[in-house]
């Protein structure tokens, strides 16, 4: 038996992820025939979630301007209102800094939309 974790549903690119909550049970049917069948989880492990696609800074700079926020590039750091800072530290990951305030999670969740989050 193998476990799987299931999730809605993304469309990153060209393919459809998601995460499936199950254990596979190989069966006999009436001809004889192994049939994998899913069956749900009694126990359900915790899933952390992954983020997939690597937005560009520039592409996400487009995003908030269009979407009526101020954003404009200081030293390698995307600087949002004056109140938030993105960058991308030495590993290339993606960080989110700054005063915790409605454009923090209006910024946060524009930068959310632009991974498939599974």
């Amino acid at each position: 038996k193998q476990w799987y974790q299931r999730r809605v549903a993304i469309t990153a690119g060209d393919a459809e992820l998601a995460w499936i909550d199950a254990v596979i049970d190989v069966q006999l049917n009436a001809e004889k025939e192994e049939v994998a069948m899913l069956e749900p989880l009694t126990n359900k492990p915790s899933h952390v979630p992954v983020f997939i696609n690597e937005p560009r800074l520039s592409n996400l700079r487009q995003t908030l301007i269009k979407s009526g926020i101020q954003a404009e590039f200081n030293g390698g750091v995307l600087v949002c209102n004056n109140k938030v800072a993105i960058r991308r530290n030495a590993s290339g990951t993606i960080q989110i800094e700054g005063t915790v305030c409605d454009d923090y999670y209006k910024i946060r969740s524009l930068l959310y939309s632009m991974y498939a989050i599974i």
